[in-house]
């Protein structure tokens, strides 16, 4: 499969209150049971609760917010010593370009700066390629959760159960 071609212009910054629908409709096209606007806005007031948006410069004469398009997110949460990524992901027609890479090794750094020493994350026992991305990022599994994923037709599926050792992989805390 040819590797499509990274685009130039994302930028990874912090999800604010304006980006709550953009964010939803990437959530959407994600993820078959999509978290809602309310759920997303609660776990960003959350103490310790963060998201990063990947967007795009689509330049042009098009004004305002709208020449900005998220073509990605992760939201994390830091307690202490130690971070979870609750969810990351891509929309459908920018994966494969570095967008996923970028998203995690931000957050990765985030938390670190903030604090944490080690990253947790929970991936589906058939999602491959979530599970190379992490491990290639220093995670390693730790545990399984037994029918931890809900699938829309009824089904259920295994999740792995990962942790990176985070000042190993991106070196001192900045943080409190």
């Amino acid at each position: 499969m040819a590797t499509l071609p990274k685009p130039a212009a994302i930028s990874i910054r912090t999800v604010g209150p304006f980006d709550l629908g953009r964010l939803s409709r990437l959530h959407k096209s994600c993820f078959e049971e999509a978290w809602s606007r309310s759920d997303l806005a609660h776990l960003l007031a959350m103490p310790g609760g963060f998201g990063l948006i990947a967007r795009l410069y689509e330049g042009g004469l098009v004004a305002g917010f709208d020449a900005m398009r998220g073509v990605g997110f992760s939201l994390c949460r830091v307690v202490r010593d130690e971070s979870e990524l609750l969810s990351i992901g891509v929309a459908p027609t920018w994966r494969r370009r570095g967008v996923a890479t970028s998203l995690l090794q931000a957050s990765m750094e985030r938390c670190r700066a903030i604090g944490a020493a080690q990253m947790f994350l929970e991936v589906a026992v058939d999602n491959h390629g979530a599970q190379r991305l992490y491990e290639e990022h220093g995670f390693e599994r730790v545990g399984v959760r037994p029918d931890y994923y809900h699938r829309p037709n009824g089904e259920r599926v295994a999740a792995y159960t990962m942790r990176c050792d985070l000042e190993a992989r991106c070196g001192p805390s900045r943080g409190p």
